[in-house]
């Protein structure tokens, strides 16, 4: 059960909040990165002091 919810756009997780799931995450503009729970989400990569909007595109299973 998640603790922390999307507070970006469309349900999206911004910069600064908890990764929830273990997986590949994109961002607003494409760039699609990887990402562990319990992490916490970086800026824009290239993009500095702008907010990066992420949503998952694969889960991956803990070993």
């Amino acid at each position: 059960m998640l603790k922390h919810f999307p507070q970006g756009p469309d349900g999206a997780w911004k910069t600064g909040q908890r990764v929830p799931l273990d997986g590949r995450w994109a961002d607003q503009y494409g760039l699609v990165t990887f990402h562990e729970r319990g992490a916490t989400f970086p800026p824009c990569i290239d993009r500095k002091g702008e907010c990066a909007y992420r949503y998952l595109v694969e889960a991956v299973a803990a070993a």
